[in-house]
């Protein structure tokens, strides 16, 4: 879809009120319609059953795109399931417009696919080497999301507390991602939680995700408010 067209769609669609709460939550800084996310996926589904990777192809020759126009491309390359080497090209052309917490965590949940793809691991670690935040933090969620598992734990834990950028997103999404590991695998997680392992900040945001989590026992909620603590 061309994008004066998209953009028309898009202006119909439009509530101020929540292009207004978007703009409090700080999902981008590129120009936002205010589209709730059930429109944006139906619009998505429409534009896959309809023009499928044309319209992915068609993203790379907006101007400016907004940050519906971003969401809708990631969400089209998740529906697209495209494998091997087209797929890394295309996200290496999609990374280049993941300017926000809000952008990233989409294209993170869009990579499911890819996890049948035996690159797919190491391209996500080697995006926590990056200087990009949101390259790390598209690492970092992906990485939480798919390589937790018993096959990967020890190995994503170390690479992860390799990570040092102290950037407000960066920091955020590793203190998620050792309280996701936490609740998937204690034993292998509660030595990073102990003081020294990991930033000071992204400790204390991974066990104040663990207390408040539902999934944490009681008991261990006590020990790890113990350990935040420094005791």
């Amino acid at each position: 879809m061309n994008q004066n067209e998209l953009r028309r769609r898009l202006s119909e669609m439009a509530e101020p009120s929540y292009r207004a709460f978007s703009e409090k939550l700080k999902v981008s800084d590129r120009p936002i319609y205010g589209v709730r996310t059930p429109m944006i996926q139906k619009l998505v589904k429409e534009l896959f059953k309809t023009e499928g990777i044309k319209a992915l192809d068609d993203f790379f020759t907006y101007t400016d795109p907004s940050y519906e126009e971003i969401q809708i491309s990631y969400s089209l390359f998740g529906l697209l399931k495209l494998e091997g080497q087209s797929a890394f090209s295309y996200l290496n052309k999609l990374r280049q417009f993941n300017e926000s917490w809000a952008t990233n965590d989409n294209l993170s949940g869009c990579l499911s696919h890819l996890t049948a793809e035996p690159s797919l691991y190491p391209y996500l670690l080697s995006l926590l080497k990056e200087s990009n935040p949101y390259d790390q933090r598209l690492g970092i969620v992906a990485l939480m999301y798919y390589y937790l598992d018993d096959s990967h734990i020890n190995e994503t834990l170390r690479e992860l507390a390799t990570v040092t950028n102290p950037h407000y997103y960066v920091v955020m999404a590793l203190g998620w991602a050792y309280a996701s590991a936490f609740c998937k695998n204690r034993e292998e997680t509660l030595p990073y939680l102990q003081t020294g392992r990991l930033q000071e900040p992204v400790r204390r945001k991974a066990i104040q995700k663990c207390v408040e989590s539902l999934l944490v026992s009681a008991e261990d909620k006590v020990l790890l408010k113990r350990l935040r603590k420094g005791l």
